[in-house]
């Protein structure tokens, strides 16, 4: 998940509540980026291609509500203004707005407006409509943190990583360094040998309290790569909460002093493969259930029961969203399953494949329902 996605989630959902009578959102995607060449030029390329699709949304609606954008107050209520005021709050925001992150998200309203910086690259999109929230929510699913913890003799270091699609796309929001706190003492060589082996595990279970400690502090890192010194890294895991130790995909040997983009290289086809694994077998779980009669949807007319019935658990889409029979409503559905609190996946590759076989959408539900699709 993304940093505070818990707290962007709780926000979100409140924002999408009463999506049914705020039908017409402006949802604006934009790369921001600034170390992307195009966004040093003296007009940024994201400002060029919002002025061009914010234009190209006027040039659709009517002509009287696109002028009124510069004289009308947010205090005005009326309809005819709710174009008007969807701009005033657009232009305010950006009149003050700096680029922190590497994708600005903007849902705005005639009433509200949300933004969030996300530390990955999405692509540039706009639309005024219903709110386009699906690669909103893919980013949130799809870019769980990383977290990589290296040991040496003496120390160990903590980096967290955003692994982005790209090979250059990675976010850095933690690297700091433990130094062993144990005193060393003088002894004759096979005290010397005994006395670094009581080190070691002393060593080992301090490490693997400080990241338990790390892991309730930080409740979005969904996952965890040791490396560096190997066998120290064993030793740790073997001290790790039980929960914690779950998390751990691999114990790979990365130099202790590696660079952030090289930690990433190093660990990104290991983190890829995760997240298909998972995905594959959740999709697999999910279609068993399903025609096992027990809590689980298949197919769109299924699952949209279940979640207009708030019976839905976890809602399993393919990405990108290709099939025309989800083109057109997944925003929707989505809307439907975050009031609802459902979890939401979006599945790739083989996942993607096997559940565009078997109707293109399914559920993990609360409780059993009695469903038509799947017998």
């Amino acid at each position: 998940m993304l940093h505070e996605a818990e707290h962007l989630l709780r926000e979100f959902v409140a924002y999408v509540e009463d999506a049914e009578r705020r039908p017409n959102v402006l949802s604006i995607y934009l790369v921001v980026d600034p170390a992307e060449p195009a966004n040093q030029a003296e007009t940024p390329a994201w400002q060029i291609y919002l002025r061009n699709a914010l234009a190209e949304i006027e040039n659709q609606l009517n002509p009287e509500q696109v002028k009124q954008w510069k004289t009308v107050r947010l205090s005005d209520t009326s309809e005819k203004t709710e174009w008007a005021r969807t701009r005033l709050r657009l232009e305010a925001y950006l009149d003050s707005y700096l680029p922190q992150g590497k994708t600005l998200v903007l849902f705005v309203s005639a009433e509200q407006l949300l933004a969030y910086e996300l530390p990955v690259r999405l692509r540039n999109y706009a639309h005024y409509g219903w709110m386009q929230i699906k690669d909103f929510l893919y980013a949130i699913d799809e870019y769980e943190q990383h977290l990589v913890v290296l040991f040496a003799q003496d120390k160990a270091r903590a980096v967290n990583l955003f692994l982005g699609t790209s090979a250059s796309d990675v976010t850095v929001n933690l690297d700091q360094t433990w130094q062993r706190k144990d005193s060393r003492k003088t002894a004759h060589e096979a005290q010397i040998a005994r006395r670094q082996d009581e080190l070691d595990r002393r060593f080992a279970r301090y490490m693997a309290d400080e990241i338990n400690q790390l892991f309730v502090r930080e409740r979005d890192i969904d996952r965890l790569i040791l490396g560096g010194n190997v066998q120290l890294a064993h030793a740790v895991l073997a001290f790790l909460h039980p929960s914690v130790a779950r998390k751990v995909i691999s114990v790979v040997k990365i130099p202790f002093e590696a660079p952030p983009h090289e930690i990433a290289a190093s660990i990104r086809e290991i983190a890829y493969t995760a997240e298909r694994d998972h995905e594959l077998i959740l999709v697999q779980d999910t279609i068993s259930m399903a025609k096992g009669g027990k809590r689980a949807a298949l197919g769109l007319s299924d699952v949209h029961q279940a979640l207009d019935r708030y019976a839905v658990s976890v809602l399993i889409l393919p990405y990108p969203i290709e099939t025309p029979i989800l083109a057109g409503i997944v925003d929707e559905l989505l809307v439907k399953a975050l009031h609802s609190g459902s979890q939401i996946e979006f599945v790739r590759g083989e996942a993607a494949d096997l559940l565009l076989s078997e109707g293109g959408i399914a559920a993990q539900l609360y409780y059993s329902l009695p469903l038509e699709s799947v017998r």
